[in-house]
């Protein structure tokens, strides 16, 4: 009678344990819903962001022009592919709406056929408003910096990005500059070599880059005649170490540039749509947009959506609205949006922010710092004759924090880190904490430091468990032997072995197959599964191997925590995440009392 009082009271103290542990998962599923609600896009009427005459439409893979031109007829559309590209690699269609033809009934037409993915009116996106461009001499006065004795370059006008100092870029170095990272530049293009249509930036000498495409003017040179995708590119891969200039925070990594914004600074949702694809497609890493729109396009949603598939960290520009708002692609949830902070480290004036800020970044505030406050960095502009000069420019914007974040991205990616929800993770946790509005800075300030050391770790934390699990099987050899020799039957504690090792090993496998951003890891990384098979009833072997199961996920779930790489991101603070792991570690360890006992009876 006792015995079974004493089981009842296990498994209901199991049950309230179990709720307890379960409590973060039910948490982040009603988060995401709320994540995955998107505005509708407005009604549809022809101004600066919409075209109500235009219509895009993304076909899926392996349509042909027969089937283009076959669903043009049948919904009274001319349709044609977008660019050179479109049929083979990127599958995007357009089409004018004739006069007198209902736009709802047409986009109801074209989503309701089997080959399409998508369909939209045509958006379009700028480079955010109202970023201040300064050319800047060369004797302009360096914001005051702490000095340090680690490696600096010796670009001569170093001491003038505050902005490097500001997310630790030297100790970040320390680790990794970046190399075997493709950084994909979707903006104005890049001054990335001589050709027929433009020049390489003085300072981009050393820079790596890989092909890109131009898809305003539907070619395979996406020069710059606009000056902002340059400058952004600066940022994350400027010539470093090279005597000229200023530096770039991952330098090693390679740019891919591609054009989608035209001489004005404005592009076509079609465009940018295509222009994420292909570089998914074609090995980008991480990917930069710091252009916007305050409507979302369901094209640029849905390619964004795809290159996080593919692995693509997105990184975009929070907009400079100056108040709550986050704009398009940034508020998107496959995007990480990058509000902005000047040289005091407080949100600057024009930043938007929102709910989707995940992390802010040096943009800039000259109101506080004057020329000397903004990014300096080495592009080319065109004069009052249009005539490209090529100089250093001070710039102040979100455009110019989205790209801090892109390079850390790429030195994460450098450690050996790809998933795009890992990286994410890792840009939060390892953020400066904020005394501020979360809804303004996110999980802190960019720290590139603290984010490369994560991505380690991270990187080298699968190696060492394996070593564990070897050393595990290593003791069950000895154990073994040494029972063997005392008559023991049944003397290598085998299953034992197995289920401690599983509990290591299969939450971080089972969480490459979801994916790190999946719901789904809460359950995975916590005794959660073992405990409520146990619940349902098990004999004495069942016990003592899901006992040994559950001691290895709790000693899993007891590594992460410690290196701060636990199944959740920085939405959840540690202080809030310390129940989950005590609620789990009290079931598991219990279970392994329960089973070790069974063996006994």
């Amino acid at each position: 009678m006792g015995e079974k009082s004493g089981s009842r009271g296990l498994r209901w103290m199991s049950a309230i344990l179990l709720a307890a542990a379960a409590a973060p998962t039910l948490w982040t599923w009603q988060q995401e819903a709320k994540e995955q609600a998107i505005p509708a896009t407005p009604p549809a009427v022809t101004s600066d962001w919409v075209d109500a005459n235009a219509l895009e439409v993304q076909m899926r893979p392996g349509t042909t022009t027969e089937d283009l031109v076959d669903l043009g007829n049948k919904v009274h559309l001319s349709l044609h592919w977008n660019s050179e590209v479109s049929q083979s690699e990127t599958d995007v269609a357009d089409a004018d709406l004739p006069a007198g033809m209902d736009l709802n009934a047409e986009l109801a037409a074209l989503r309701a056929d089997p080959r399409v993915e998508a369909a939209d009116v045509v958006h379009y996106f700028h480079t955010p408003q109202d970023e201040i461009v300064s050319p800047v001499p060369d004797d302009l006065a360096a914001l005051p910096t702490e000095e340090s004795n680690r490696w600096k370059p010796n670009d001569p006008r170093y001491g003038e990005q505050w902005n490097f100092k500001m997310v630790k870029a030297e100790e970040a170095w320390e680790s990794t500059k970046g190399k075997g990272a493709i950084v994909a530049v979707i903006d104005t293009g890049v001054a990335y070599a001589d050709t027929k249509k433009g020049k390489r930036a003085r300072d981009f000498g050393d820079t790596q880059f890989v092909p890109g495409y131009d898809f305003v003017n539907k070619d395979a040179y996406p020069n710059d005649d606009q000056g902002h995708g340059t400058h952004v590119a600066g940022t994350i891969a400027e010539s470093t170490d090279n005597g000229e200039g200023v530096a770039g925070l991952a330098f090693q990594c390679k740019i891919m540039p591609l054009k989608v914004l035209s001489a004005s600074g404005s592009g076509s949702s079609r465009d940018i749509a295509e222009a994420i694809r292909w570089a998914a497609d074609h090995g980008a890493n991480v990917i930069n947009m710091s252009l916007g729109s305050p409507f979302p396009d369901d094209l640029m949603g849905k390619a964004c959506e795809y290159a996080k598939k593919k692995g693509v960290a997105i990184v975009c520009a929070a907009g400079n609205s100056g108040r709550e708002g986050v704009g398009y692609p940034a508020a998107y949830k496959d995007c990480i949006a990058i509000s902005s902070v000047g040289p005091d480290g407080k949100l600057s004036f024009y930043s938007s922010y929102g709910k989707q800020v995940a992390l802010a970044a040096p943009g800039g505030d000259k109101q506080k710092g004057g020329d000397a406050g903004g990014i300096l960095q080495n592009t080319v502009m065109p004069d009052e004759n249009g005539a490209m000069q090529d100089e250093y420019y001070s710039f102040q914007g979100t455009s110019m924090a989205s790209p801090h974040a892109a390079a850390v991205a790429a030195l994460i990616v450098s450690q050996g880190v790809k998933d795009p929800d890992k990286i994410k993770s890792i840009l939060q946790k390892t953020a400066q904490r904020v005394d501020g509005p979360k809804n303004q800075y996110g999980a802190g300030i960019l720290n590139a430091a603290s984010a490369a050391k994560m991505a380690e770790n991270e990187a080298g934390d699968a190696t060492a468990r394996l070593w564990i699990v070897a050393a595990l099987y290593a003791g069950c050899f000895l154990i073994g032997k040494s029972r063997q020799k005392s008559g023991t039957r049944n003397a290598y504690p085998f299953w034992g072995t197995t289920a401690l090792a599983l509990g290591l090993l299969v939450p971080d496998w089972l969480t490459s197959v979801l994916g790190s951003g999946s719901h789904w890891n809460l359950a995975v990384h916590s005794v959660l599964i073992p405990a409520g098979l146990l619940l349902l009833g098990a004999d004495k072997n069942e016990k003592r191997f899901f006992g040994w199961l559950a001691c290895g996920m709790t000693l899993h779930i007891g590594w992460e925590f410690l290196h701060g790489t636990t199944p959740l991101g920085a939405e959840i603070g540690m202080a809030q995440l310390l129940p989950w792991v005590a609620a789990n570690a009290v079931v598991g360890l219990g279970m392994l009392v329960s089973g070790l006992s069974a063996k006994r009876d």
